[in-house]
């Protein structure tokens, strides 16, 4: 029975051990898995759009500073506000200011010493930059579950709280929305491509799948116009780049589509069983331990008897 006991002691340690880890690990993906698998499909799409190494903007250009002053700092800007639902009074007046004065920081601190240094810049560089600014953006003003993992939203400040809230819920269903193209552009109205820029004057929000499609697709037309400016050589290093170069535009269907409520609900689910094993572990644990500790102390009985 000693042996017994102390098999089912280490069986028990174990076992309330493994569901712990379980019930961590199982807490990761939520909201934010979801987010990677779209962040990787656009990352795909930019490889093609923008290759390393084929956009080069030349620092002897007379448009080096103009391209990065205004159409490149412009589009950030572009991409930042037309996320804002401008139809939505509230919501356009609160963010606009916030987004222009996040943007403007962001692309001071990543540029302006590059461009007072007269580098080169690799149009690639600004895409995957672009990126980590959408992530910046969902994190300050949106969700932090958006761009991280179920773990890391759990324990992060309030995290908690906006898991089972409604309105992360609401614009969770907002942001996976996915309207057909035409429909979604028609309610965005924007300027440019041009030398100042891609603007944004009205725009339906986020419905992230059509918002990024749009995006990515004026990207692709500012290449088209910095190649085929016609009063001024094109400001790429490489000269003999041709509107034929650029790739073809992106449709919805090259992007991933991200489900955040099925990321929401798992999130939820996983956080409720890493509570259960906040219980359930240390209370096997001790039952084990108890369980070894009652086996030697038969044991010792049994020595003594003899």
């Amino acid at each position: 029975m000693k042996l017994g006991l102390k098999k089912q002691g280490i069986t028990i340690i174990v076992l309330s051990s493994l569901y712990g880890v379980a019930a961590v690990a199982s807490t990761i993906p939520g909201v934010g898995f979801e987010s990677i698998q779209f962040i990787n499909s656009v990352k795909k799409q930019l490889k093609i759009i923008m290759p390393k190494d084929k956009y080069l903007l030349d620092p002897k250009s007379p448009l080096y500073e103009p391209i990065m002053d205004n159409v490149i700092r412009t589009s950030y800007l572009a991409d930042a506000i037309s996320t804002i639902d401008s139809y939505n009074a509230a919501e356009k007046d609160k963010y606009t200011p916030l987004y222009t004065e996040f943007t403007n920081d962001w692309y001071h601190n990543r540029w302006q010493s590059l461009i007072e240094q007269k580098q080169q810049i690799d149009f690639y560089d600004i895409a995957m930059d672009m990126i980590e600014f959408d992530q910046a953006i969902a994190t300050e003003f949106q969700s932090y579950g958006y761009v991280h993992t179920g773990t890391q939203w759990i324990f992060h400040k309030n995290g908690v709280k906006e898991m089972f809230s409604k309105d992360l819920k609401q614009n969770a269903i907002k942001q996976q929305s996915i309207w057909d193209q035409d429909e979604y552009e028609d309610k965005l109205v924007s300027t440019g491509p041009g030398l100042t820029g891609i603007k944004v004057k009205e725009s339906a929000g986020t419905k992230l799948v059509n918002n990024k499609v749009w995006f990515l697709n004026k990207q692709i037309d500012s290449i088209k116009y910095a190649i085929n400016i016609q009063t001024l050589q094109n400001p790429f290093v490489n000269k003999n780049l041709s509107a034929d170069d650029v790739a073809d535009y992106v449709t919805i269907d090259d992007l991933y589509h991200p489900n955040f409520t099925r990321g929401l609900t798992m999130a939820q689910a996983t956080f409720i069983v890493m509570m259960t094993a906040f219980v359930i572990t240390p209370t096997g644990i001790g039952f084990g331990v108890w369980q070894i500790k009652k086996a030697k102390k038969l044991k010792d009985e049994e020595s003594t008897g003899e």
